[in-house]
């Protein structure tokens, strides 16, 4: 009788064991997996008819899906879409998707709603970012997209910002009724300013998700981002700044992730006012500027010197023997001397045409810390040769407004364009983009030539000499390659950083 009583209890408390969290094979069960993330910005959309920015994306890539997706390394590989092909030397493309995926509600993936997801309501193709002639359903599984021109189509179907979603996400009439996708977490509710959560998709097509629930937090504030993670109140922390990665590497608590990423940041000119209408004045600032120096001193070697070079090494076509600058003081002043520019009155403030060398630089406040940092910096750096800087940090409403008018200098800015490896980032200086600032009808040529060509060889040897051209004639001054910094604590398993951003790939993690 002993023996069986000494078996009951070991059989419930085996019962226990399993239900409280651990199994026979070290996994945790579902009721202990939920993940606590401290991002920094809001969710300004949940609908495609919106770009989501900042950490919205970070949020958007649970829920929704590509047709097309990055592996951790920029390596194009199948999402929803299994496989596609083109025809007409890239001006059609078909791709088949997967059978086996239903959006959160129930519904199944189909052409139809890939169809929907690229139409008239959808931001990227309001934008003009994507057009097409036509998009035909050739089948539940089967959707063929034709382009105005040959274009390289599955390099943009990789961003989160426009991806697969169901039609069911809005009413008859219209009205978005809550995001469904096809992603390894479901929408479960958000609180304006302070969370979003979401919970695991049981019904997942891919790998086994062992998260039962993401939680993320918005906390504006760096510090108190950090502070939170060290204290446990989270268990990972995006976008860390550059000057708290040293402190957290040496936490026997925290695990720092960082990985060199698409994104540089670059001071772009408003080339069609003076001063910066002569190409003189934007190689002075160019020449004035020490990236190494900011990268080593300000960031504390988080990031990689950009020197003028507009990609990032780890992007496709991302030449390497480019005539890249160094802070030379020197050369920079004998360049505004040679464009006219005197100071007459001895206040170390040039002028020309009784006009002094006084400039705005606008900063945003939608994505890092170090961008008001840098601003600071190179204004500090521009004065010694002559400049009066005023940097402005304004709302990301009124950047877009000032902007919209003309009204400005120069702008910090950072990515544009680059979701992927693919240099899609030399459009931001296309004269007919919404965010160029520059007319050059050679560099238009090249761009269309770049996009178009299928050859590549051609597309190396055109990239290169636009990179070569942005060097030369400076639209922007491109100063550093980010590096993604993502610090969890040691409980978080599995997680493996991309160098893809703003991406966050939670589908393998678990806590121990």
């Amino acid at each position: 009788m002993k023996s069986k009583k000494l078996y009951l209890v070991a059989i419930i408390l085996m019962g226990m064991f399993l239900v409280g969290g651990c199994s026979v094979n070290g996994s945790t069960a579902s009721k202990d997996q939920i993940l606590d993330v401290a991002i920094g910005t809001d969710i300004n959309t949940w609908d495609i008819t919106k770009f989501p920015e900042g950490d919205a994306r970070f949020v958007w890539s649970q829920i929704y899906e590509t047709l097309v997706r990055l592996d951790a390394d920029l390596n194009m590989v199948p999402g929803l879409a299994e496989s596609w092909e083109s025809q007409e030397n890239g001006k059609v493309w078909i791709f088949k998707l997967r059978q086996d995926v239903k959006f959160h509600d129930g519904t199944p993936l189909t052409a139809e709603a890939v169809k929907y997801s690229y139409g008239d309501r959808a931001y990227v193709t309001m934008a003009k970012t994507l057009q097409f002639e036509n998009i035909e359903v050739i089948d539940d599984y089967t959707v063929k997209f034709t382009c105005p021109k040959p274009m390289p189509l599955p390099t943009y179907m990789t961003h989160i910002a426009w991806p697969v979603v169901s039609p069911t996400s809005v009413s008859a009439t219209g009205e978005f009724i809550k995001p469904i996708g096809t992603g390894p977490f479901k929408y479960n509710s958000y609180t304006k300013g302070q969370e979003v959560v979401l919970d695991k998709n049981e019904e997942y097509w891919g790998d086994e998700v062992k998260l039962s629930q993401v939680i993320f937090k918005i906390i504006p504030d760096s510090s108190t981002r950090i502070m939170a993670l060290t204290s446990g109140d989270v268990d990972m922390s995006l976008k860390i700044p550059e000057s708290d990665v040293a402190q957290l590497e040496a936490d026997k608590d925290i695990t720092v992730n960082r990985k060199l990423s698409t994104f540089t940041d670059f001071l772009q000119f408003n080339t069609a006012k003076a001063p910066f209408d002569d190409v003189s004045v934007r190689k002075a600032v160019a020449n004035a500027i020490d990236t190494e120096g900011i990268v080593k001193n300000a960031l504390n070697d988080v990031g990689v010197a950009a020197q003028g070079r507009a990609y990032s090494p780890v992007m496709m076509y991302s030449a390497k023997d480019l005539p890249l600058y160094s802070q030379n003081q020197a050369t920079a002043k004998s360049l505004l001397a040679a464009a006219g520019w005197k100071d007459n009155n001895g206040d170390k403030i040039l002028e020309k045409d009784g006009q002094p060398l006084k400039v705005v630089l606008l900063v945003g406040q939608s994505w890092s810390p170090r961008e008001l940092k840098i601003s600071e910096i190179c204004q500090a750096q521009l004065k010694e040769i002559g400049f009066d800087v005023e940097v402005q940090q304004v709302e990301a409403a009124a950047f877009s407004e000032i902007e919209k008018a003309g009204n400005f200098d120069m702008l910090m800015r950072t990515g544009y364009y680059v979701w992927g490896p693919y240099p899609h980032h030399v459009k931001v200086h296309f004269s007919k983009n919404y965010a160029s600032h520059y007319n050059n009808p050679a560099y238009d040529q090249l761009v269309q030539e770049g996009e178009s060509t299928t050859d590549d060889a051609k597309k190396a040897e055109i990239y290169g000499n636009l990179q070569k051209m942005i060097l030369e004639e400076v639209p922007a001054f491109y100063l550093l390659h980010e590096e993604k910094i993502v610090a969890t604590r040691n409980n978080v398993q599995g997680y493996e950083i991309s160098a893809e951003d703003p991406w966050l790939e939670l589908r393998g993690v678990y806590l121990k």
